[in-house]
This record gives C-alpha cells, sequence and structure tokens, in this order.
C-alpha cells in the first residue's frame, strides 16, 4: 500500500506539474524548489489522496471504492498506451529529421517494435474492458446497466471529456514528423565516458550482457 501511494503521489505530482508548464494547468504548480520537487503539486496530490479513506465507512465504503476504482481502472492502460505511441512518433521524428540511433544514449532493448506490441496489448485490452462493462462475465448476465458499465469504465468517458475540453481550449495542431521538437530538453551527457561503458558492457561475459540488456 505505502509503494502504491507513494507512486501514485509521484506520478500525480510531476504530471501536474508538466501541465502546469504547457499552459494546461495552474502555473502555481509549475514551481519546483531547490531540490527538484514539485511543491504544490505534491501538496494537492496529498490532500486529494485523502478522498481514499472516506472508503474506510462501512456503508458508503465498498460503492466509493468501486467508482474510485472504475475511475483509475483503465488509467494504466491510457497511460502506457499513450507512452508507447509517443515512443514511435518520437523515433519516427527522430529518423524523419535526420538523426541516427548513435545519438541516443538509452534506447528502448526492444526498440520501436516493443512500443508497437506494447501499442497494440494496450488497445485490445481496452476493447475487452469495454466488453466485460457492457456484457458483465457471469451466467445469463446479459446487457449491463448504466451505472454497472460506468462502475467498470468510469475513466473512458472522463478522459474524452478532458481531451475535448483541452483541444477546444488550446487549439492544437497536429505535428507532422517534420515539425516535431526532439530538441528541447535534451539532456547533455559525457559521451567519452559513455562510450567506455558502451564498451565495457560489449566484453562482458554472456551472463552480464543479458543483465546489462534487462
Amino acid at each position: 500500500v505505502v509503494s502504491i501511494g507513494i507512486s501514485g503521489i509521484y506520478g500525480g505530482s510531476r504530471t501536474l506539474t508538466a501541465m502546469a508548464e504547457q499552459g494546461y494547468a495552474p502555473k502555481l504548480f509549475a514551481y519546483v524548489d531547490r531540490a527538484g520537487r514539485p511543491l504544490y503539486s505534491n501538496i494537492l496530490i496529498l490532500i486529494i489522496g485523502g478522498v481514499a479513506y472516506a472508503g474506510a465507512d462501512e456503508v458508503t465504503g465498498p460503492e466509493l471504492f468501486d467508482w474510485l476504482l472504475g475511475l483509475s481502472g483503465l488509467a494504466a492502460l491510457f497511460t502506457w498506451g499513450s507512452i508507447c505511441f509517443a515512443h514511435i512518433r518520437f523515433r519516427a521524428a527522430w529518423k524523419r529529421q535526420g538523426h541516427t540511433l548513435e545519438e541516443i544514449p538509452f534506447r528502448h532493448a526492444a526498440g520501436v517494435y516493443g512500443s508497437w506490441v506494447g501499442f497494440a496489448l494496450s488497445i485490445l485490452v481496452f476493447i475487452a474492458s469495454i466488453y466485460s462493462g457492457l456484457y458483465p462475465p457471469g451466467e445469463d448476465a446479459g446487457l449491463n446497466d448504466a451505472k454497472g458499465f460506468f462502475k467498470s469504465c468510469l475513466a473512458f468517458p472522463v478522459v474524452i471529456f478532458f481531451w475535448i475540453c483541452g483541444y477546444i481550449w488550446k487549439r492544437p495542431k497536429f505535428l507532422t514528423l517534420n515539425n516535431i521538437d526532439v530538441d528541447t530538453g535534451r539532456r547533455e551527457i559525457d559521451w567519452e565516458m559513455h562510450r567506455e561503458i558502451q564498451e565495457k558492457r560489449a566484453r562482458a561475459n554472456p551472463l552480464m550482457k543479458v543483465v546489462y540488456l534487462l
């Protein structure tokens, strides 16, 4: 429970900070202290996280838990599906703009093909989740009612709603591969040291090569 809570605070606060930096959230949440922590974003996420304690109520707790689970259940699919798709687009834009893989110091072990597999699996699991929300498993369960469906798939309409709001608000243009910015935010590294590490790994025994790959 502690691990999940820490992961939620870490991911949620950084997401909120990134949204503030891009103008999708109040600028207050773009603040980062000297230690690199998004202070105000952390505070807000901690406060919102307190809603989970309402689930401890014996009467309304289970109902609230079901709705919170429906709200967060598909979140992982949207998150990892978008990560995989972003990686696919990034690698395509990187190649289109004349860059090589040697310029990327840290690369996915399975390359862009792994992202295609992850993206396809996210879509398949999403379709299966929607289907099970419409037709819950069980003997003669039949078509689910609206309440039962949204308890299972509440995240879907919520994500669509906020995407539409963001699109109407910002009116972003579709970025072609030539227009995707692949340079902003790039971290400078010591390429000489990086090459030495790569050479050391290339000379390693087969077992250590597997460890390095993972």
